[in-house]
């Protein structure tokens, strides 16, 4: 039996997939998403060290401090200790989002535990800690599977409230879906499926619970939002007004069809578990209605990201552990087979993450902003080829001194930037510019990351 094992136990689970998310992360470096940086990253760079890239979002005001001011926090606390090089603090960073998704692993274990038993639970923690889709996101400081931590708790309060009407359930699962709004707005949807359990299985105490749970939550949003932005729920009202009310998302990033969603969750899922989750799907319980209502609005949405399905990479999980459990429960020396399963499904979901997904990461670009900002002779920095949001912005850079980005310019463009005496050094991305124009205005090769280039001042002969 799974509980049999040196790892049969949830807490080591945990702790081994937040290994494996730091290392992940590690290993690839570079960034995930453009909001990992400039909406995540960037703000925090900026409490903590006074300076930082600002973002359109945060000059529209469509975010709040929430998560940026606990990184900041821990930013402002790496700067006391004399921990400053890029690397290191986000290495720090890594730690605490992979310790947040461990917190998570818990509680999904918990969600399946109560639903389907204890060895369901064991082996929905143990895909789930180690699924190549998720692990490439659990380390990083992105607003949509951070969220999905307090999501899991709430619906793990939910279920209870399902099974025993108290208030205290309901006020728990209230406060845990309002956290995981405060970090990504999008989580209200799942407000829906929630309310509407409670309401069907007339948990009317669990319901006035969860109704004050949330409105506590909101109210501290407002506090935070008038504080930042001189007015309570700013932020909030700026967001949904951009994404849903004017529908500038769709317009400014592009508008899919509806099946958009449908090839990249399928290469998400774990094969092994597809024809499981869709027996789970007859249920019909709380945990499928929320990933079916949340699936089915962010796919009628103009506006789709990959992103954007990462919340329910848990309830994936959850859904299909079960029946999974069920039908690897009848199989003879189901110990050899589960085990060569679970090896081959550890080895092919890091590969996917590391080995198979470095190209879509920017590394060589950030390592070469790294490297940039620890020379002492950099007074200005310019970077030709990528758009500014694909760059490591001041937290990678960690320096104060002029940045200018150059993309989609001309050579002779690029050419008058590089004469300005502030600049020492030049990133450049791919084939942006000649290499002939670096040399002619005064640069020597300083290293190369694959495509990505380094170019310094040359020095001065006497």
């Amino acid at each position: 039996m799974l509980r049999s094992r040196v790892l049969a136990r949830p807490s080591r689970i945990a702790a081994a997939g937040a290994f494996l998310a730091v290392l992940v992360a590690a290993l690839n470096r570079g960034r995930l998403h453009p909001d990992e940086v400039f909406q995540y990253l960037e703000p925090a760079h900026g409490l903590a060290f006074g300076y930082r890239v600002v973002a359109w979002e945060w000059v529209q005001g469509l975010r709040n401090w929430a998560v940026p001011g606990v990184l900041g926090g821990l930013l402002a606390l790496c700067r006391a200790v004399g921990l400053e090089h890029p690397w290191a603090m986000a290495g720090v960073l890594w730690c605490a989002c992979a310790g947040v998704q461990a917190v998570g692993t818990l509680l999904l274990f918990r969600l399946v535990e109560e639903r389907d038993g204890r060895d369901a639970a064991l082996l929905a923690a143990g895909v789930h800690a180690t699924w190549g889709g998720f692990l490439i996101y659990a380390a990083r400081p992105v607003g949509d599977v951070l969220s999905a931590v307090p999501l899991l708790g709430s619906l793990l309060w939910v279920q209870r409230a399902r099974v025993r009407d108290g208030f205290r359930e309901g006020l728990w699962s209230g406060v845990l879906l309002g956290v995981a709004f405060v970090i990504r707005y999008p989580s209200a949807v799942f407000g829906v499926p929630l309310a509407v359990s409670l309401m069907w299985a007339r948990r009317w105490r669990s319901f006035v619970g969860f109704a004050v749970g949330v409105g506590v939550v909101l109210l501290g949003l407002g506090v935070l939002d008038w504080l930042t932005w001189g007015m309570p729920w700013h932020s909030a009202w700026r967001y949904f007004h951009f994404n849903i009310a004017s529908g500038s998302s769709a317009a400014d990033f592009g508008r899919q069809p509806w099946w958009w969603y449908a090839p990249i969750l399928a290469g998400m899922a774990p094969m092994l578990l597809v024809w499981h989750f869709a027996r789970g799907l007859a249920r019909r319980d709380v945990v499928v209605g929320a990933f079916a209502f949340y699936l089915g609005v962010v796919s009628a949405l103009g506006h789709k990201e990959a992103r954007f399905l990462v919340p329910l990479l848990p309830l994936f999980v959850a859904i299909a552990a079960g029946p999974a459990w069920s039908a690897l429960s009848r199989l003879e020396g189901r110990r050899t087979v589960l085990g060569v399963l679970v090896g081959l499904y550890v080895l092919s979901s890091v590969a996917a993450a590391t080995v198979l997904l470095p190209m879509g990461l920017r590394s060589g670009l950030i390592d070469g902003t790294v490297f940039a900002g620890r020379d002492a002779a950099l007074t200005g920095l310019v970077i030709v080829g990528p758009p500014e949001w694909n760059t490591g912005g001041r937290f990678y850079l960690h320096r104060e001194v002029p940045v200018f980005m150059q993309h989609e310019r001309t050579e002779a463009e690029v050419r008058d930037q590089l004469s300005d005496a502030r600049i020492s050094h030049a990133l450049v991305d791919g084939k942006a510019v000649g290499e002939d124009t670096l040399r002619a205005a005064g640069f020597c090769l300083e290293r190369r990351w694959g495509g990505v280039a380094l170019w310094k001042r040359c020095l001065k002969r006497e």
